[in-house]
């Protein structure tokens, strides 16, 4: 029994040689190849087994099994890449980052407080009577 002797002196294997009396060895050899044909034939990448005294094998859990090489798809981007003219502003060249109290009137802004906080105080804009 050569392969009895590799697989008894296999780092894997040899700790469950040494749990089972030397008597029932050709016991946990049939177990152990039969144990890793069936965990082989549902193609899981790991198992934890149980080993008894008398050289049984019980297999306790199954690990998850080996991904199908089909089922990898590349992640399809839901954006458009940022040098994609879709990202490109329909607003005239006109307006600068100078102007932008135009489009934008408020002296305060980015600092996290409230609108009603804003409309108190120094930052406050500047009232003007309504003429119309």
């Amino acid at each position: 029994m050569p392969s009895l002797m590799r697989l008894r002196r296999h780092p894997d294997f040899a700790g469950f040689f040494d749990l089972v009396h030397p008597f029932f060895w050709p016991v946990l050899f049939w177990q152990l190849i039969r144990a890793s044909k069936y965990i082989a034939t549902l193609g899981c990448r790991e198992a934890l087994v149980d080993v008894n005294g008398w050289g049984f094998v019980t297999i306790a859990f199954l690990g998850d099994r080996d991904p199908s090489p089909s089922a990898y798809r590349p992640p399809v981007p839901t954006r458009a890449h940022w040098s994609d003219p879709v990202w490109s502003s329909s607003l005239p060249a006109v307006f600068s980052t100078d102007d932008a109290q135009l489009i934008c009137p408020r002296t305060c802004g980015g600092s996290g407080r409230a609108p009603s906080a804003l409309t108190k105080g120094a930052s406050a804009l500047t009232p003007h009577a309504d003429t119309s």
